[in-house]
């Protein structure tokens, strides 16, 4: 074989590989919106195609380089914007866990940063370990936190036109035990803008009832939507729910088999109702209603910390994976050092 053959066969053979990984990673996200892993073959085909573009020699694309020497400023810029984020949700909310993930998150990616180059210069191999290890994590998290946020961001876009026998709105706890609140005001607009523009029959409101609540969440949020216009009938009121699932399953005894749903939530809590909605079978797609920008962050934080609880046997096989050598080198160099 000639070396001009084995030249096109090295040019063409990655283009074909981009092509097709392309391909199937568009053909599984328009018949199936709903699953994760459309997210990590998205990925993997934007990274083929930019490395592609780069082999062609087309000018603007670096391929690989260009995310290797992106990567520490974005994280950079990433724990200052999430550090920010944090004191405004300080000032906001109330000082809880949850709503200080944004700021744990960005002072722990700061520090990481921050101290990498005096760790290196130290020149302590078990000190050096445990910074591989700490990078790796980081890195590991952080791929899955990119692939996450990311197809959050693009699953509505793919699902806005569909057709709809009824709609669902997720309760998300009532002010003082009794009022509905702005952030639930809001998911109920949506629903009843939705139910008009899709022309559905059912409307279901869907909210169980807390110890520190007087009243169900679906009974208050039925009562907000007809005092503000929504059509009595076919309003449909579910409060036996405790969490999303059970909103998704007790709803779904509600509405006739068969039909074409949309679920109504926040736009940070649409990707994960989808999933949970293809894990028990619900033949819907989840739409959001906007939410404050400055809770956003935190919210989608604990988003992806709740799908990753969710696949922790998973995760934590693949860490072990990866990271086990990485904890032996450590635990190696320390008894030596």
């Amino acid at each position: 074989m000639s070396e001009s053959m084995i030249s096109v066969l090295l040019l063409v053979l990655p283009l074909m590989i981009t092509v097709g990984v392309c391909w199937i990673a568009l053909g599984r996200t328009r018949a199936e919106p709903r699953r994760l892993s459309n997210a990590y073959w998205l990925l993997v085909a934007g990274f083929l195609a930019l490395q592609t573009l780069a082999d062609l020699g087309l000018p603007g694309f670096g391929g690989y380089a260009v995310v290797i020497i992106l990567a520490p400023l974005l994280v950079l810029c990433l724990a200052v914007f999430l550090i920010l984020n944090g004191v405004v949700m300080l000032r906001r909310e109330r000082p809880t866990i949850a709503n200080l993930l944004s700021l744990i998150t960005g002072i722990a990616l700061l520090v990481i940063i921050v101290g990498t180059l005096p760790v290196i210069l130290s020149r302590i191999p078990w000190l050096i370990s445990l910074l591989i290890i700490a990078l790796v994590l980081v890195g590991y998290f952080g791929f899955h936190f990119v692939a996450f946020v990311g197809y959050a961001l693009l699953y509505p876009r793919l699902v806005r036109d569909r057709t709809a026998d009824w709609v669902v709105v997720l309760g998300s706890g009532l002010g003082d035990g009794v009022r509905v609140t702005p952030l639930l005001a809001s998911r109920i607009r949506v629903g009843m803008v939705e139910r008009t523009r899709r022309n559905a029959r059912l409307l279901v409101l869907s909210g169980g009832q807390g110890p520190d609540e007087e009243r169900s969440e679906g009974h208050a949020m039925a009562d907000w939507a007809i005092a503000n216009g929504a059509d009595p009938q076919g309003v449909l009121v579910e409060d036996r729910s405790r969490n999303t699932e059970q909103n998704l399953r007790y709803s779904a005894e509600l509405v006739p088999a068969g039909g074409q749903g949309v679920i109504v939530t926040s736009n940070y809590h649409t990707l994960r109702a989808a999933m949970l909605a293809r894990k028990i079978g619900l033949p819907a797609q989840a739409v959001g209603a906007p939410t404050a920008g400055y809770y956003w962050p935190s919210a989608m934080i604990r988003e992806f910390v709740a799908v990753l609880a969710e696949h922790k046997v998973a995760h934590l096989l693949l860490i072990v994976v990866v990271g086990g050598p990485l904890i032996a080198l450590t635990i190696s160099a320390w008894a030596q050092g």
